[in-house]
């Protein structure tokens, strides 16, 4: 019988028992823990940087839409974007086509704080991934797409 340990201490024969789905669900608490950690600096949580990668992707967004991308009830989504829009961040704005609804759009601000969270990713992958390979790299990238997409089809 295995005991509770961090994922980290595991040995081999330990890693045998452990189920995929824990394993999962440590490293990601592992790596929100460092993001949020490194994101300080930024007066920024993983959570609101998540919103300005998406948010970035298109120059004006429906608020809809950011809800929907990112699996987050409305009311949620209302709150982070105010937060958001009170650092200076984005601008949210009645739609013109549907004043009941609301258009987000990214600041300069915004734009340069996405650019800094995505280079402090960058430099933990880096520093992380430095002993594995390209190939190995992307072998690891698609099985955990695929992973994802089998989860999606438990749903």
């Amino acid at each position: 019988m295995m005991k509770f340990r961090n994922i980290s201490d595991l040995t081999d024969d330990d890693l045998k028992e452990t189920p995929f789905e824990f394993l999962i669900m440590k490293l990601n608490d592992m790596c929100l823990l460092s993001l949020n950690h490194k994101l300080k600096d930024l007066d920024l949580t993983i959570n609101q940087a998540n919103f300005l990668v998406v948010i970035n992707t298109e120059e004006t967004l429906p608020q809809s839409y950011i809800s929907q991308l990112l699996n987050i009830r409305g009311g949620s989504v209302t709150k982070a974007l105010k937060r958001l829009e009170a650092k200076g961040l984005v601008e949210i704005n009645p739609n013109p086509e549907n004043k009941s609804k609301n258009i987000v759009k990214i600041t300069d601000k915004g734009r340069k704080t996405t650019k800094e969270f995505k280079c402090i990713i960058e430099n933990i992958e880096n520093e992380i991934f430095e002993k594995y390979n390209d190939k190995e790299k992307e072998k690891l990238k698609i099985m955990l797409r695929d992973i994802a997409k089998e989860y999606d089809n438990l749903t």
